[in-house]
C-alpha cells in the first residue's frame, strides 16, 4: 500500500509550491529585463539591475539563465506565448483568421517601432541560440495556423500552399523591422501595416473574404 504522503500529500505539495515559485521567479525575471530593455537599452542593463527590479538575488538569475544572451533568447519564446494569447478568440480577439492576421501584424509594427534595437538583437541570436531559433520557428508557426484557419474559412485562396502564404505574411513583418531600423527608435511609423494587408489580400483573398 502506498502511503498517503507519496500519494496526494503533504510532498506533492510542496513540489507543486516549489514549482510554482520557480515559475513566478521566472516570469519575474523575464518581465524585468523586458521593462529595463525598454528603458535603457539592452547593452546599457546589467544582470545586476535585473535582479534588483526583480526583487531577487544576483545568484539567483543564474539558476534560470546560464547569460544575459540565453534570457534573451527566452523572451522571443515569451513574447510569442504572449502574442498567441493577444490572438485568443475567447479573449475577445476577432473571429476573422484575417482580421486577427492583421492584429498580429499591427502589434508587432508597434514592438519594432519601440524596441526595434532590442527585436534586431533576437534576430541575431537566432544565429548562435537555440531557443532563440526556436522563438523564431514558433512565430512562423503562429503564422501559419492563422493562414490555415484564413484557408478553411474561405478568407483567403485554398489553392497557394499555406508555407508560401506564411512566408510571405514574414516578409512583411521583416519589412516593418527594416523600416523601423532605418526611422530612428521610437519614430511614429506614417505608413500603417493595415492597408499592406488589404494590399496583400487583394490577390490572396478567397470568396468569402470582406475587407475591414
Amino acid at each position: 500500500m502506498v502511503p498517503g504522503h507519496l500519494k496526494g500529500g503533504p510532498v506533492s505539495e510542496e513540489l507543486s509550491r516549489r514549482e510554482r515559485k520557480k515559475l513566478e521567479t521566472r516570469q519575474s525575471l523575464l518581465a524585468a529585463a523586458m521593462a529595463l530593455f525598454h528603458e535603457k537599452g539592452y547593452d546599457a542593463t546589467p544582470i545586476e539591475e535585473i535582479t534588483e527590479r526583480a526583487d531577487v538575488a544576483k545568484g539567483t538569475f543564474f539558476n534560470y539563465f546560464p547569460s544575459k544572451e540565453a534570457l534573451l533568447a527566452e523572451l522571443g519564446l515569451w513574447r510569442v506565448e504572449q502574442l498567441r494569447a493577444a490572438l485568443d478568440v475567447k479573449a475577445g480577439a476577432p473571429a476573422s483568421p484575417v482580421a486577427r492576421l492583421k492584429r498580429l501584424l499591427t502589434l508587432l509594427q508597434a514592438e519594432a517601432t519601440r524596441d526595434g534595437h532590442l527585436m534586431q538583437r533576437a534576430f541575431a541570436a537566432r544565429l548562435s541560440q537555440p531557443l532563440a531559433h526556436r522563438a523564431g520557428h514558433q512565430f512562423l508557426g503562429l503564422v501559419h495556423e492563422l493562414v490555415l484557419e484564413a484557408q478553411a474559412a474561405g478568407e483567403m485562396r485554398s489553392d497557394v500552399e499555406p508555407e508560401i502564404i506564411g512566408d510571405l505574411v514574414h516578409l512583411l513583418f521583416f519589412h516593418q523591422v527594416i523600416v523601423c531600423h532605418h526611422a530612428g527608435p521610437g519614430t511614429r511609423m506614417t505608413r500603417e501595416i493595415g492597408p499592406m494587408v488589404d494590399l496583400f489580400m487583394n490577390g490572396l483573398a478567397g470568396p468569402n473574404w470582406r475587407r475591414g
